[in-house]
């Protein structure tokens, strides 16, 4: 029989899509406010790996990733899902259009793994009409995908940004009486 380890608190990320500046400081300011300041934020990059979102949000689009200072614990993600959702509500246009994209997620030592209100069969039900995927997890000194992850989430960029936050992450979780596992 396994033996029951408390899990580790985790390191929170969000990945903003956006249009302008503006609507990212704005949403940026809402999150700090929620959840502590950021430890590490992206470089501003283009969001070209599908339409989906310039149906509804026009282009070109943006991407950004920002990591929390704080740490919190992996139960908390789907409070997290939901209050994302209802900040993106609040950039809502007069025609009810989605100004903003936010994907809060966490990073631990093995996976980096993302909320949705969006069921799959690689899915796994967390909450509250929330679950968790694990996008990309971590194995040989690097960050890999699995079949079913998100195009843009493939790419090395984005590999290189997650590693640059599990390792922040790292030095945190050896401040702590936790276990990096």
């Amino acid at each position: 029989m396994g033996e029951i380890i408390e899990r580790p608190p985790v390191n929170l990320v969000v990945g903003f899509i956006y249009k302008t500046n503006e609507q990212l400081i704005k949403a940026k300011e809402k999150l700090i406010i929620c959840y502590g300041d950021f430890d590490f934020e992206s470089q501003e990059l283009l969001f070209n790996h599908t339409t989906y979102y310039v149906k509804e949000m026009g282009g070109p689009l943006f991407r950004q990733f920002a990591s929390f200072k704080n740490l919190i614990s992996p139960e908390d993600l789907p409070d997290i899902k939901i209050k994302t959702n209802e900040i993106e509500d609040t950039f809502r246009d007069n025609k009810l259009v989605r100004q903003i994209n936010l994907d809060p997620g966490y990073i631990c030592a093995s996976a980096l793994i993302l909320a949705t209100t969006k069921n799959h069969q690689q899915r796994i039900y967390l909450s509250k009409g929330i679950y968790g995927e694990s996008e990309l997890f971590y194995q040989d000194g690097k960050f890999n995908h699995w079949n079913w992850t998100y195009p843009d989430y493939q790419t090395q960029e984005y590999k290189d940004i997650f590693i640059i936050i599990r390792d922040t992450y790292a030095r945190k979780i050896k401040n702590t009486s936790h276990r990096f596992i």
